[in-house]
């Protein structure tokens, strides 16, 4: 689903845009997996319990991001691998599919 800012009254980091889509998509935060870069969509995704992972850019490498999974650099590319800021990610040194369950599994293994 894609979401955009301008169907919620508030952007972010109002959580409404998280809201809406819990809302359509009929999930849990527990069933989701946020990926922000900016720490009003962290601010957002936090307020409304959604897991998140963080990639930073120039603009974002000295914020603060609370309640995140793990923050990286970017998602990396096989020849490319990201740098783990904070977090676990395992074995895995750039983002796919599996890192992203990966991720996942860490959330559901924590009790709510």
């Amino acid at each position: 689903m894609i979401a955009a800012g301008d169907i919620v009254p508030r952007k972010k980091p109002a959580p409404d845009i998280y809201h809406y889509v819990l809302e359509q998509m009929n999930l849990s935060p527990r069933e989701c997996l946020v990926i922000e870069d900016s720490q009003a969509g962290v601010q957002a995704a936090a307020e409304v319990g959604l897991p998140t992972l963080v990639t930073q850019n120039e603009y974002t490498q000295n914020h603060d991001f609370p309640g995140e999974i793990a923050v990286l650099s970017d998602f990396g590319e096989p020849d490319a691998p990201f740098t783990v800021i904070r977090g676990d990610l395992g074995i895995y040194t750039y983002t796919t599919l599996a890192t992203l369950n990966f991720l996942h599994q860490q959330v559901l293994s924590i009790k709510p």
